[in-house]
């Protein structure tokens, strides 16, 4: 197997890591919405998990400069936005409204997350097969 073969291949694999990481993620959220609700209180995050969203905050941001696709960009903005909500959950604001904002930005971000694996995946996998293949979908 070639170099740019193995690096192809692992492309894919890293896409389809995030693929199935965010399809959890994702079912995790849908359980934690039948178990608590929409509007539910959740127990408070430690320090150390209110500055993991800040730094998925800051790093999200930081991507968009980065990456061209509009659907990842979007995606982008949809993970900044659960993660700061998750952050402001951390430093104390807790309201109704916030919660639910939490549990439907998480799941959009992860079903976002899921469409620019996929996407992705395939694109990579097209480079295999076909030395011609776009190198991107243009959205």
């Amino acid at each position: 197997m070639s170099d740019n073969n193995a690096k192809t291949w692992l492309t894919a694999l890293v896409w389809a890591v995030f693929f199935l990481v965010s399809g959890f993620l994702g079912a995790g959220t849908v359980a934690t919405m039948t178990r608590v609700g929409l509007f539910g209180l959740r127990p408070p995050l430690s320090l150390l998990q209110t500055v993991l969203r800040i730094v998925i905050v800051v790093v999200a941001l930081a991507l968009l400069s980065v990456l061209r696709s509009r659907l990842e960009r979007i995606a982008l903005l949809i993970a900044a936005a659960a993660a700061s909500s998750t952050a402001l959950y951390g430093v104390g604001l807790r309201s109704a409204g916030l919660s639910a904002f939490r549990l439907l930005s998480h799941l959009a971000a992860y079903a976002l997350i899921m469409v620019v694996a996929g996407r992705n995946v395939t694109i990579t996998l097209r480079q295999l097969k076909s030395p011609r293949a776009p190198t991107k979908l243009e959205s």
